[in-house]
């Protein structure tokens, strides 16, 4: 007997204490651990509306908590879980986004640095086509002048020096010494020869062997000009 009546005092004491308990929110505690991990992250710099609306309904929440209204306060606790949620799922897709910004800058980055070493390959090649070109034309130029020594030297060669006197062999005329390579190469020039050396000859048809004649070299046009109209005009045979 004695026995019932301890087990029933102690079932109506557990029933007192249940009674006279603090009630107790669900979702208090997790809606506090999502608060500090949203300031932790830094979630209100990036959506600071969002951040403040979550704020706004966890303090709903502790108001009603407050009041004894467990029923209403976990109602706001758990709806401030479902925003903390969506600044979650903000915050995950902001991160893709900056990480694909980045990439997408590198890329860039990488791509414009790829076409500047193109355009510096571009150009070196430019310039080793103009070096090349250069020194193409420059060959060119030596093998012209080289050429045109060579030929100015077998002309030199060819023809022989010229004189300024001459020494009348037998039978030679005036028209014959002019016509010589080494004094005009020219048998109308004569004239140029006879006015120089009046002194030794009267009559143009006329020479002497061993005359020394002088071959003049400072004839200009007009003077070559005028020996020539005077040679068609006075022919010598």
């Amino acid at each position: 007997m004695k026995r019932f009546y301890r087990s029933y005092l102690s079932g109506v004491l557990l029933l007192i204490v249940a009674a006279c308990a603090a009630p107790v929110s669900r979702f208090r505690n997790e809606s506090v651990m999502a608060l500090q991990k949203v300031r932790a992250s830094g979630l209100e710099a990036l959506f600071p509306l969002e951040a403040k609306d979550f704020y706004s309904t966890v303090n709903l929440g502790n108001s009603e908590l407050a009041k004894g209204e467990i029923s209403a306060a976990d109602a706001y606790y758990n709806l401030a879980l479902g925003k903390a949620g969506i600044l979650q799922d903000l915050y995950l897709k902001e991160l893709k986004r900056r990480e694909e910004a980045a990439a997408l800058e590198l890329e860039k980055k990488r791509q414009a640095e790829v076409e500047l070493e193109l355009q510096k390959q571009q150009e070196r090649e430019q310039a080793e086509e103009l070096a090349r070109e250069a020194s193409r034309i420059k060959r060119l130029e030596a093998e012209k002048a080289e050429a045109r020594r060579k030929a100015e030297r077998s002309r030199l060669e060819k023809e022989p020096p010229l004189v300024s006197r001459h020494t009348v062999k037998r039978g030679e005329t005036l028209p014959q010494i002019a016509a010589a390579l080494e004094v005009y190469g020219d048998a109308s020039l004569w004239p140029l020869i006879y006015k120089a050396n009046r002194d030794q000859i009267s009559n143009p048809a006329v020479l002497w062997p061993g005359q020394a004649l002088r071959i003049p070299r400072n004839a200009d046009k007009n003077d070559i000009n005028e020996a020539r109209r005077f040679a068609a005009e006075h022919s010598l045979r």
